[in-house]
């Protein structure tokens, strides 16, 4: 019914949702190897957006461009995404667990789990080592987000949130699997999902200067340019 891609695809998908579901326990359990690796995944999610996200929106650009079904850069997705989370985020109190926050963590978060899983299903790669790779760093980043949602809302992210999330990740599988992925839904999905990463990292993930972890964050970005150059060659 599926090729081998689409199984490894889901495979992926899969394990990524494990991060919603066991991310607070972990928290608890191992506080300080948490904050390590919530600085570690900011630097993945940068890394990942400027070496891989963003060049690849400028091929489904081009692409789209050359066969006149879409006039316009798809950056511009890219910068909607961005500009909504970043705007978004900077008129709120951070600390702050009322009904505005929540609604606006759900919607967001919720739709940027539903894209990542679309992009992940749309992958052309037949190799399981580059599943391996490209799982660990979209693990790796969404340990982060999980992170910051514990601290910003404890009591609805160790409960519905978490399975909200997994549900997520599975509609965009369904996505994934009936789009064409010369479509313009994958191709829309793609940009969006670049400018959200990089609010994600910028805004949301990375803490004040002074409290984080440098070197986690720096090895991050060193470590999304090695499964960059993995999973592309």
């Amino acid at each position: 019914m599926f090729d081998a891609s689409t199984y490894l695809a889901i495979t992926s998908i899969a394990v990524i949702g494990t991060v919603h579901v066991f991310c607070v326990s972990f928290y608890r359990r191992f506080p300080a190897l948490a904050g390590w690796l919530s600085d570690f995944s900011s630097g993945i999610g940068l890394g990942y957006a400027f070496l891989f996200l963003l060049p690849k929106i400028g091929e489904l650009s081009d692409g789209l461009a050359a066969s006149g079904k879409w006039e316009n850069s798809l950056f511009g997705y890219s910068l909607l995404g961005f500009l909504i989370y970043y705007l978004l985020e900077a008129n709120r109190d951070m600390g702050a667990d009322n009904r505005l926050s929540l609604g606006l963590d759900t919607a967001a978060l919720g739709t940027y789990n539903c894209l990542l899983a679309v992009t992940v299903m749309q992958a052309t790669a037949t190799s399981p080592e580059l599943y391996v790779i490209g799982t660990l760093a979209y693990s790796l980043h969404l340990f982060g987000v999980n992170i910051y949602l514990y601290k910003t809302h404890p009591g609805h992210m160790s409960g519905w949130l978490r399975v909200y999330f997994v549900a997520s990740l599975a509609v965009g599988i369904l996505i994934g699997l009936n789009a064409d992925k010369s479509s313009m839904i994958y191709s829309i999905a793609t940009g969006l999902t670049g400018g959200v990463i990089i609010a994600l990292s910028l805004r949301v993930k990375l803490p004040n200067r002074s409290s984080m972890n440098t070197k986690a964050l720096l090895i991050g970005v060193v470590f999304a340019a090695f499964a960059v150059v993995v999973t592309r060659y």
